[in-house]
């Protein structure tokens, strides 16, 4: 049997907890001060972390504390500091320039079997209200957002009629890009999957700022 702890060898150990604060010369950073930061993106189409990350605020000035997982961060650009809406992996929507070739790829090699179900990425294709044709697809955890050619939409509209337009969306794809399409699994790796997540997780473990109202 343990024998019970006393007083005379019992202690309470106090943590000594830091509080941020952003300032402006001596003032705190109200969040008037904080709205007028110009906002620009914390994270580039590589996947990149620009600049230098200050830290996290937990203030959602576009009233977007009901939206999806996502850091509001401060960041230091040259001589001025910027803010960034940082969105999770999974809700990224990170352009970037071989997104269309991957999506028309995917599309080529038949990426929607016979019963209409996306087998690659969770691909989807829209055309938009001016007639442009947008694509979303998550590749291993990032979500990715670009277009693709009109016979690629054609094709992704009509799975049935795939034989039909698949020679159509490599020769559209060449005209529009000038080289050719590559095959969708070559085109995936070179996509800045791990980097996006990398620069998630160090954000994430970025402190907390705090600003006054």
């Amino acid at each position: 049997m343990t024998d019970s702890p006393n007083v005379d060898n019992t202690s309470i150990e106090h943590a000594t907890v830091q509080i941020r604060t952003l300032n402006v010369g001596a003032k705190q950073m109200t969040q008037g001060i904080f709205r007028q930061l110009i906002t620009e993106p914390a994270i580039s189409t590589t996947g990149r972390i620009h600049g230098e990350p200050w830290g996290i605020v937990n203030y959602h000035p576009e009233r977007c504390d009901d939206a999806k997982e996502h850091l509001h961060v401060v960041w230091q650009k040259g001589n001025e500091l910027r803010r960034a809406y940082v969105a999770a992996p999974e809700h990224a929507y990170l352009r970037h320039p071989l997104v269309d070739e991957y999506v028309t790829a995917l599309i080529f090699e038949g990426a929607r079997d016979t019963a209409g179900h996306v087998n690659h990425g969770d691909l989807r294709v829209t055309e938009t209200a001016r007639r442009e044709i947008s694509a979303t697809v998550m590749v291993r955890g990032v979500m990715f957002h670009g277009a693709t050619v009109a016979s690629a939409l054609q094709a992704w509209e009509d799975p049935a009629g795939y034989g039909t337009y698949a020679s159509r969306v490599a020769v559209a794809f060449e005209e529009a890009y000038g080289r050719p399409l590559r095959a969708a699994a070559e085109v995936a790796e070179l996509l800045p999957v791990e980097a996006y997540k990398a620069a998630w997780r160090e954000l994430s473990a970025l402190p907390q700022l705090f600003i006054g109202r």
